[in-house]
């Protein structure tokens, strides 16, 4: 009797301890997820992504990608793996154009409206009447970095007044021979071929014609002979910059390497310069992709209107420093930004150079294929 009374109790607590296991474990896998595919950590960091993740009881899966190029690529290979991508305005056709993204319904987020009207209006072309595929997040330029303390006064038969001691920087020390193997340029085909196009003195940039194309190829064949290296992402091109593999950087990531430069100890060695010839400007923002429904739809939206709410538009212009699409989060900027590269306090109204908004190119593969030509034939 006193067997069988320790059996039965024995099979009841399993009968509890099964149904309760497999509770548990449908809880855990029916936890909303979304998944992010975004440039380096700027715009999923944990900052504001576990605030997110507790707010809605999520998990959020971030994939970081270096360059325009590399996140087509991503997105094109296994569109199901990612919810939203952080893309360039100027590429929001061609996405669109692949089948990789659906239209967003910007009516539901509550913070569309605070949105400058610059990047509201106009910013992407219409695609389809009526529809918005693109929500914008963040815009920046391209610059230079040099480490003006080890080129000195060689530097500056390049430079530009501009009054009230401030400087620019033309595109032709980037091949000029006192300067070779002492340069590096932001491994980029849509940036770099836009910049090379300007100051090779194109009509258009955005829109190449066969002798505009040709001028373009000259210019930057011309730069890539005499760059040491070619970087891709933050931490490389940091590394390069103190390691004074190279003194002068075209780069892409200018505010951030600001705020590093300055936070490592470095920062007096080094002298952010706008190109005296104009620069790109460009607009990162969201794309929800198309295979994207249920759940990871709902927290795509929500996490696009958080974005570009003021809470984190204000803690990304003070953590990451490029410049914001909400003015309610302006006024976050480091000492180091507000220094170095003043013209992301100014806004986009009165920059201190031509400044060409990033459009949709004539053939962004053409172009993307130019580029590795250009790096293989030089041998790298």
């Amino acid at each position: 009797m006193k067997r069988i009374t320790i059996v039965i109790c024995a099979l009841f607590a399993a009968m509890i301890a099964i149904p309760h296991t497999g509770l548990f474990a449908a809880s855990k896998k029916d936890k909303a997820e979304l998944s992010i595919l975004c440039f380096a950590e700027a715009y999923a960091i944990d900052d504001w992504v576990y605030p997110f993740e507790k707010m809605y009881n999520c998990k959020v899966n971030r994939t970081y990608a270096g360059t325009v190029e590399e996140h087509y690529s991503k997105t094109k290979a296994a569109p199901d793996q990612y919810n939203i991508v952080s893309i360039m305005s100027s590429r929001v056709k061609m996405y669109h154009d692949d089948g990789l993204i659906q239209a967003v319904p910007v009516d539901k987020l509550k913070n569309w409206g605070k949105l400058g009207k610059f990047f509201r209006e106009g910013l992407v072309p219409t695609i389809e009447p009526g529809k918005n595929f693109y929500v914008p997040l963040a815009w920046g330029d391209q610059d230079f970095i040099v480490n003006t303390k080890a080129v000195g006064n060689k530097i500056k038969p390049y430079l530009k007044d501009q009054g009230n001691g401030n400087y620019t920087l033309s595109y032709k020390v980037l091949k000029a021979p006192e300067f070779k193997g002492l340069t590096a340029l932001f491994d980029e085909a849509a940036s770099l071929t836009n910049m090379a196009g300007i100051a090779a003195g194109v009509k258009d940039n955005s829109n190449l014609d066969e002798k505009g194309y040709e001028m373009m190829i000259a210019e930057l064949t011309a730069w890539a002979k005499n760059a040491r290296a070619f970087t891709a992402g933050v931490d490389a091109e940091k590394a390069m910059l103190t390691a004074e593999d190279a003194y002068i950087s075209l780069t892409g990531n200018n505010v951030i390497q600001a705020n590093l430069l300055v936070k490592e100890g470095y920062g007096d060695m080094f002298t952010h310069y706008l190109p005296t010839e104009g620069t790109v400007l460009w607009v990162d923002g969201w794309v929800i992709t198309k295979p994207t429904k249920g759940k990871a739809y709902d927290l795509a939206l929500k996490y696009i209107d958080y974005m570009i709410g003021k809470e984190v538009q204000t803690m990304m212009s003070t953590i990451v420093g490029w410049g914001v699409v909400n003015p309610e989060g302006s006024g976050g900027y480091s000492e180091a930004v507000k220094k170095r590269t003043p013209w992301y306090i100014t806004g986009t109204d009165k920059f201190p150079v031509p400044l060409y908004v990033m459009k949709g190119e004539e053939d962004p593969p053409r172009r993307e294929k130019t580029w590795n030509e250009i790096k293989a034939g030089i041998g790298f």
